[in-house]
């Protein structure tokens, strides 16, 4: 389960979608909550590059204490070899995006992330 205690602090201001984006980047792309669906939207890389993450905020709906947000996240994906000692192929990053679903409950600050589309 994540914790968003500050986006929850400032639910219904007009602070929170620049509060939410900066919580979830300080995460990074390796945090357990944010690694699983980086992973599962790259469409172009085999890894999640452990590079910085970009949030914009794309849609959010609140109702009674809960706050559900489009998020659309650019991030960095690895292209890798076969790691073998001659491998003449370099490691390199492509961009990659994906659309994720962040479900934050405004009092205790737990939230929940879901994929909701490889771009």
């Amino acid at each position: 389960m994540l914790r968003l205690a500050q986006s929850a602090a400032a639910s219904s201001t007009p602070a929170f979608n620049t509060t939410l984006a900066r919580e979830l980047e300080a995460l990074g792309p390796q945090h357990p909550a944010l690694h699983p669906m980086l992973q599962s939207g790259l469409s172009q890389s085999s890894a999640v590059a452990d590079e910085p993450v970009s949030i914009c905020i794309l849609g959010v709906d609140e109702d009674e204490g809960q706050i559900r947000a489009r998020l659309g996240v650019v991030y960095a994906g690895v292209i890798a070899g076969c790691s073998c000692a001659d491998d003449p192929t370099p490691v390199d990053s492509l961009t990659e995006r994906c659309e994720l679903l962040l479900d934050l409950d405004c009092a205790s600050g737990s939230a929940r992330l879901s994929l909701l589309d490889r771009c």
